[in-house]
C-alpha cells in the first residue's frame, strides 16, 4: 500500500489561465534512478510554470527508491493519475515529457493512448548497442532463464547500466525477471523504435550532440507517423542537461500547437 501511494505522489504547480484557452497540464517524467522534483529539472519546471502550464510529476517505477517494482505497461498506471489528477485540477489538454528512460515511457504512453495533445522525449534512451553491453546480456540470458525455469515473478538482484550523476556504469536493481524483461529486452515492450511507430499524437525528440545514448534521428524520430507537427532538434547539450537546454524551446513548440 506504502507503494502504491508513493506512486501516485504529484507536485502539482498552478497559475492562472485565460478562461477561453486550452489549458494545458503536462506530466513530467523522470529518468533512471530519478525522483519528481529532481535537480535536472529545476529550470525547465520554473518554465512550465511561467508559462502558466500546470505541471505533475509522478514517482515512476523506475524511481531510485522504487526500481524496477512493476513491469513498463503496468508502470502507465502512475501516468495515468498523473493525467487524472492535472485534469480534476482543470487541464484541458495533456502533453505527456520525458527525460531519458522517461522519454522511453512517454513515447510508450503515447504509443498505448489516444486523446493526447503531445509527447516530448528529451534524450530518450538506451543507447544504440545498450542490450550488446557484457553486464546487459549477462542479466537478460539470467531473466531469460528464470522465466524458463517458471521464476519469472520471483524477486531478484540484477545488474543494469544507467547515466547519472555519479557517472556512468553498472547499477544494481531489485525485480522480477518479467519487470526486468520488460525494461531490458528490447523485443518487449521498451523498443524504442517500434514504440515510436505507434504513436498517437505528434512528438517533439530533443538530443544533446553531446550525448552518446541517443539514437541517429533516422532510427528514432524518422519512426514517427508523418505529421506536420512533429518535431526534432539536436542541441549543445549533454545527457542529463538536455532538459534544461531544451527547455524554452519545448515550451514553445508545445504553446504553438493547435487547441484540442
Amino acid at each position: 500500500m506504502k507503494r502504491f501511494r508513493l506512486s501516485l505522489l504529484c507536485l502539482i504547480a498552478l497559475l492562472p489561465f485565460d478562461a477561453h484557452a486550452d489549458r494545458l497540464g503536462v506530466v513530467l517524467i523522470h529518468g533512471k534512478q530519478g525522483i519528481p522534483g529532481q535537480k535536472p529539472f529545476a529550470y525547465i519546471i520554473q518554465q512550465f510554470q511561467n508559462a502558466g502550464i500546470m505541471v505533475a510529476q509522478p514517482n515512476m517505477c523506475w524511481s531510485r527508491n522504487r526500481i524496477y517494482d512493476r513491469t513498463l505497461p503496468d508502470c502507465m498506471a502512475d501516468i495515468d493519475a498523473a493525467v487524472a489528477q492535472l485534469r480534476s485540477s482543470g487541464a484541458t489538454s495533456i502533453a505527456i515529457v520525458g527525460h531519458s528512460l522517461g522519454g522511453v515511457g512517454a513515447i510508450y504512453y503515447g504509443s498505448t493512448h489516444d486523446g493526447l495533445k503531445a509527447i516530448v522525449a528529451m534524450a530518450p534512451g538506451p543507447a544504440p548497442g545498450f542490450t550488446q553491453r557484457p553486464v546487459i546480456v549477462d542479466t537478460l540470458k539470467r531473466a531469460h532463464d528464470l522465466m524458463e525455469a517458471g521464476q519469472g515473478d520471483v524477486v531478484q538482484t540484477f545488474t543494469d547500466f544507467n547515466t547519472n550523476a555519479s557517472g556512468t556504469g553498472p547499477i544494481e536493481v531489485h525485480g522480477s525477471a518479467r519487470m526486468i524483461l520488460s525494461f531490458l529486452d528490447m523485443t518487449g515492450p521498451a523498443n524504442l523504435v517500434a514504440d515510436t511507430s505507434k504513436l498517437r499524437a505528434p512528438i517533439f525528440w530533443v538530443s544533446g550532440t553531446r550525448d552518446r545514448s541517443q539514437l541517429p534521428r533516422a532510427a528514432g524520430f524518422d519512426k514517427a507517423p508523418a505529421n506536420p507537427l512533429n518535431r526534432y532538434e539536436q542541441i549543445d547539450a549533454g545527457h542529463l542537461d538536455t532538459p534544461d537546454k531544451a527547455a524554452n524551446d519545448v515550451i514553445a513548440w508545445l504553446k504553438a500547437l493547435p487547441s484540442n
